[in-house]
């Protein structure tokens, strides 16, 4: 077998359906456009190449969160980390996603759900504005719970 057919730059440690909710629905036209898709990359502290993703889908009668455990290689320079744990753990976990979802829905009297193509470079982006927003509204409360601390009390 040729080496260069498989990829050995990232390592598949594990991929689990951590959750799953379908909820059968009298109404059965739904669209998939009015889904919510978000992701999380978690980071090992101490192994800076070992690290997870996970993939959340929302839509009005399904769920489902799948995770991923993955390693970089050590062939890959340093530089180069970053970028396979971004675009590489997403592109390995969401046919992951895609199948479980078909998998869980083919049984179910409406028929299997296929999820259509992903437009990763756009989820990436979306996630990065929503990763702001949060990060911008903690620092908000933050900042007002610090001054409710320091307001000197009234005197009597």
């Amino acid at each position: 077998m040729e080496k260069n057919i498989f990829s050995e730059d990232l390592k598949i440690l594990n991929q689990s359906i951590r959750s799953m909710v379908y909820i059968d629905s009298l109404n059965k036209d739904f669209d998939i456009s009015t889904c919510d898709l978000s992701f999380k990359i978690l980071r090992h502290k101490e192994k800076e190449r070992d690290f997870k993703v996970q993939l959340f889908l929302e839509m009005e009668t399904f769920k489902i969160f799948v995770e991923g455990h993955y390693q970089v290689d050590d062939n890959i320079p340093e530089e180069n980390i970053n970028l396979i744990i971004e675009k590489g753990g997403l592109t390995t976990l969401i046919p992951f996603l895609r199948y479980s979802i078909l998998n869980a829905t083919s049984a179910t009297k409406d028929g299997p759900i296929n999820l259509p193509l992903i437009n990763l470079n756009h989820l990436i982006k979306n996630q990065m504005e929503k990763n702001k927003t949060a990060e911008k509204n903690k620092t908000a409360e933050k900042n007002k719970a610090s001054k409710k601390k320091k307001a000197p009390k009234a005197k009597k």
